[in-house]
C-alpha cells in the first residue's frame, strides 16, 4: 500500500512559471480535442477558462504551501472521474445529448458524490469523530467515502441539474449508471492505497490474502489498528494478520459489471432499463462482498447490506416504472 504517491517539494519562481506554461498548453490541447465533440463552443471556452484559472491558482498556492503530498486516494478518484466522464460524453452524444451538458452534469454529480459519501461515512460509521473535529469532514485524503452515500448525493445533485436543463432523465441515468462503475473500478484502488475498506481476517484456506504494514504516512494503517484494538496483533508486530483483499475484489467486481452493463446498454429495450439493472446487480454483488468486509452490523447485517436491499428494491421499482413509461407491459 502507498497512501502518498509522491510529495511536491517547494519550488522557485522559474519552476512555477514552467508549470503555468505546461498547464496552459494542456488546456489548449483539451480545448482542441473537445472542440469537435461539443456544439456550444462559447460555453466550452467559458468552462475551460474557469477550470484553468482554478488550476493555475492552485499552482501559485503550491509555491507558498509546499511541500504538498499527492495522495493515492485523490489520484485514483480523479482518474476514475475523468475516465467515467470521457465515456459518458461519448455515450451521450450517440443518444442526442450535447457533450457539454454531460460535462456540467459530471461536475454536479462529483460534488454530490463527495458530499454524500462523506456524510454517510460519518453518520453510519464515525459520527463521534466528526463531532469532535467537524473540519475533518473535508479531509478526503483520510479515506472514508461510502459508495451508497455517493449514489444518494449524486442522485440529488444530478436530478437537480437534469431538471434545471430539462434533459431526458432516463437517458441520463442509464449512462450515469454504467460509467459510475468504471469510476468505482479506479476508486477502489485508492482504497487499497490508503488501506481503508479492508477485509476480515482471512481463513487459512483462502488462496490469496493480503497483509497491511503496521504504519503508513498517517500513522497506524486502518486494518492493523482495528486488529490491534481487538488484541489480534501486538504493537510490536510489523504487519496485520492476513485479510481478504476486498478492495481488489470490489474493483474487479465494478469492472466486470461495467462491461456487462455496457453490453446490456447497447441492447436495451427501453430507457431506464440499464440503470435498473445497474442498481440490482451492484446491490447483489455488494451484499455478498460485505460478508468479507469489516463493517458495523445491525440486526445481523451491515449497514451497506441493508442499503443494498433498499437499492435492490429501488432497481425493481425503476425497472417496472420505466417499462410502463415506454408502453411495455
Amino acid at each position: 500500500m502507498r497512501p502518498v504517491l509522491f510529495i511536491i517539494p517547494k519550488f522557485g519562481p522559474w519552476v512555477m512559471f514552467l508549470l503555468v506554461i505546461v498547464s496552459s498548453v494542456l488546456f489548449l490541447g483539451i480545448y482542441f480535442l473537445l472542440k469537435r465533440r461539443v456544439q456550444d463552443i462559447k460555453k466550452l471556452r467559458k468552462d475551460l477558462a474557469g477550470y484553468a484559472i482554478f488550476i493555475l491558482a492552485g499552482i501559485v498556492a503550491l509555491h507558498f504551501f509546499a511541500p504538498v503530498p499527492i495522495r493515492t486516494y485523490g489520484v485514483a478518484v480523479a482518474v476514475g472521474f475523468l475516465a467515467a466522464l470521457s465515456v459518458a460524453m461519448r455515450m451521450a452524444k450517440r443518444v442526442g445529448i450535447k457533450a457539454e451538458y454531460m460535462l456540467d452534469f459530471g461536475v454536479y454529480v462529483l460534488v454530490g458524490i463527495v458530499l454524500g459519501s462523506r456524510l454517510f461515512y460519518f453518520l453510519f460509521y464515525d459520527l463521534e469523530y466528526l463531532l469532535r473535529a467537524p473540519w475533518r469532514f473535508f479531509a478526503l485524503w483520510e479515506g472514508g467515502l461510502v459508495f451508497y452515500g455517493g449514489v444518494v448525493g449524486a442522485v440529488i445533485t444530478g436530478v437537480y441539474y437534469v431538471k434545471k436543463k430539462r434533459l431526458d432523465m432516463l437517458k441520463i441515468i442509464d449512462i450515469a449508471s454504467v460509467v459510475a462503475l468504471l469510476g468505482l473500478f479506479f476508486g477502489r484502488w485508492g482504497c487499497l492505497g490508503y488501506g481503508c475498506c479492508f477485509g476480515k481476517v482471512a481463513s487459512s484456506s483462502f488462496p490469496c490474502p493480503i497483509t497491511f504494514p503496521d504504519k503508513h504516512f498517517y500513522g497506524f494503517t486502518p486494518a492493523f489498528e482495528h486488529q490491534l484494538l481487538r488484541g489480534l496483533v501486538k504493537s510490536t508486530d510489523k504487519f496485520s494478520l492476513p485479510v481478504y483483499p476486498v478492495q481488489i475484489m470490489s474493483s474487479i467486481n465494478a469492472l466486470i459489471l461495467f462491461f456487462i452493463l455496457t453490453w446490456l446498454y447497447k441492447r436495451r429495450k427501453f430507457d431506464g432499463q440499464t440503470a435498473a439493472f445497474s442498481l440490482m446487480f451492484y446491490a447483489i454483488t455488494r451484499f455478498l462482498l460485505e460478508f468479507l468486509r469489516v463493517n458495523p452490523s445491525w440486526l445481523g447485517l451491515t449497514v451497506s447490506q441493508w442499503i443494498g436491499i433498499v437499492m435492490l428494491i429501488l432497481g425493481l421499482v425503476l425497472y417496472r416504472l420505466a417499462k410502463r413509461k415506454a408502453g411495455m407491459n
